[in-house]
């Protein structure tokens, strides 16, 4: 029983495989969308830093180091629940106190700099969950593909997230 020794041929796949079968399809459209809005939601929030109640230079600062907790949190939730519950988790959290800031009244600035700081907490652990999260949806022959095409949707969201906050300093001259 002596088995061939040739090397048996690799199958080759291409970006169509993303879309063969309906279960493929569905995980790639909704991986693309989620990665396009939480790119848009991180680098939205990052770069209107500037543009927060306070000092531009401490809102900074808490900017970055709001990010360390996010990525040891993200990772202890990674290793205990499952991946599902902790990346809707963290994107509730980040996405609901985002919106949360927009009632809070103009004399509360402390207050809404600090849910902004959560919205940031939750986006950041989510940005670093999808890596994990989308890896681990596809079959090995096209993960790579899905990887590089979940990853351009994402580099398109943060070429779009600069006019999201352009879009909060514009008024209405004609109103």
């Amino acid at each position: 029983q002596m088995q061939d020794s040739k090397p048996q041929q690799q199958q080759k796949a291409i970006l169509l495989d993303l879309f063969r079968t309906r279960n493929i399809a569905t995980i790639t459209i909704m991986s693309l969308l989620l990665w396009f809005f939480t790119s848009v939601g991180y680098f939205g929030l990052s770069l209107s830093t500037p543009n927060w109640h306070g000092n531009a230079y401490i809102n900074c600062f808490l900017s970055a180091v709001i990010e360390v907790p996010a990525y040891v949190i993200a990772w202890l939730l990674l290793r205990s629940l499952p991946r599902r519950y902790s990346l809707s988790g963290t994107l509730f959290l980040g996405g609901g106190v985002v919106l949360f800031v927009q009632l809070v009244p103009a004399d509360f600035n402390m207050l809404s700099v600090g849910l902004v700081m959560v919205g940031k907490f939750g986006i950041t652990a989510a940005f670093s969950m999808l890596y994990v999260y989308n890896v681990e949806l596809y079959p090995t022959l096209v993960r790579n593909m899905a990887v590089g095409a979940t990853s351009t949707a994402s580099r398109l969201g943060s070429i779009i997230a600069p006019y999201f906050v352009y879009l909060g300093e514009t008024s209405c001259i004609s109103c």
